[in-house]
Parts: C-alpha cells; sequence; structure tokens
C-alpha cells in the first residue's frame, strides 16, 4: 500500500496577508463616508467685521455637524481639510460688482494614532496645536477670531462694499495607503452657502 501525501494549499505571502487586512479596514470606511456625504449641511453663522489699527478684522462661527461617518473616517486617518474663502467686493449700481479682496484662510484636522491626540494646523501660518477629542479640535476650526481681511487704506468713505465667506469641508486629502481607494470613489466633500455681510467706511 503506497502512501500518497494530501497537498496543502502554501500560506499567502506575510505582505499579501497584511495589504488584504488594510483593504478591509479601507472598505470598511468608504461606506460611512456615503452616509456622511448625504448628511452634512454646513452654514456660517454670525459674522462680524470691525476696524482695528487699520485693518478691518473678521470674526464668524461656524455650524460644523459632522456625521459619525465622517468622524471614523477621520480616526482611521483621513485629514479633514476646512477651507473658508472670503471675497470682498465695491457695490456698483450700473456695472459688475468690483473685487477688491480674496482670501483663504485654511486648516487641516488629522488624528497622530502615536500621541492619540487630535491635530489642528493652520495651513496659512503654519501654526500646528493638539486636543484630546475631536470634538475639541472641531471647534478651534469653527470659529474665527480677529482675521485681517481688508486693510482700511483700500475703501472710502461714499461706496457700499460687501463682503462674503463660505466654508468648504472635505476628506479628499488621504495617506498613501488610502489614497489609491479614494480616487476609485467620489471624494466627500460639503459646501456651505455664501453669508453676506455690508461695510459701510
Amino acid at each position: 500500500m503506497s502512501y500518497k501525501p494530501i497537498p496543502v494549499a502554501p500560506k499567502p505571502p506575510l505582505l499579501a496577508r497584511r495589504t488584504l487586512g488594510w483593504l478591509m479596514c479601507v472598505l470598511a470606511t468608504i461606506g460611512p463616508l456615503d452616509a456622511a456625504r448625504a448628511a452634512t449641511e454646513i452654514s456660517i453663522q454670525d459674522v462680524q467685521v470691525a476696524a482695528d489699527e487699520g485693518v478691518y478684522e473678521l470674526d464668524a462661527r461656524l455650524d460644523l455637524p459632522l456625521p459619525d461617518g465622517a468622524r471614523k473616517a477621520v480616526e482611521s486617518g483621513l485629514t479633514l481639510r476646512l477651507t473658508y474663502e472670503i471675497v470682498i467686493d465695491r457695490v456698483r449700481r450700473y456695472m459688475l460688482d468690483a473685487e477688491i479682496a480674496s482670501l483663504e484662510q485654511r486648516y487641516e484636522v488629522s488624528y497622530h494614532a502615536l500621541s492619540q491626540r487630535y491635530l489642528v494646523r493652520n495651513l496659512n501660518t503654519g501654526e500646528q496645536q493638539d486636543f484630546g477629542t475631536l470634538q475639541g479640535a472641531l471647534e478651534r476650526v469653527s470659529e474665527i477670531r480677529g482675521l485681517p481681511v481688508l486693510d482700511t487704506a483700500l475703501v472710502t468713505p461714499g461706496p457700499v462694499y460687501e463682503g462674503r465667506i463660505r466654508a468648504v469641508l472635505d476628506l479628499s486629502t488621504a495617506p498613501d495607503v488610502l489614497g489609491w481607494l479614494l480616487f476609485w470613489s467620489d471624494d466627500w466633500s460639503a459646501t456651505s452657502d455664501w453669508k453676506s455681510w455690508t461695510l459701510r467706511p
């Protein structure tokens, strides 16, 4: 009687197993992103502009109800980017309004797994802060206080000036490991309506 060994399927290489594990985690993240995309509505609140030492400064608050899906995406390693777009025009009666200033104030919120802290980075200044909770980080980027938007020398008494601001939120930036998968899916984002104010020098 001859002995015939039973063939045993070889184990997949370690790199392949780890890659599969990463893929499963990422796929679990994409589902919540679809729900987050549909659920998020952000809005600008309480806009105020006042002159201080030759510069008009802006205060504003963003209503930022981030859904659970987007929160989990940040915890999984995706970077949340928030951009405030600000435009100031001189109002003209018979012609198109003339733009006299425009700027963007940009932030990033990310999770640092080693320290288990949430990092807020001001992309305009490079300043970075860390927070123990995601909610604390979101509250930081939801408040604008004393942001210089216009030199008072650029406006003259008489004409009416109108400013407007909106917020653009997205999760389109990601670590290299996740970026290729997001390429095949729609990047999640949310944009507020424009919030306007009138400036009379």
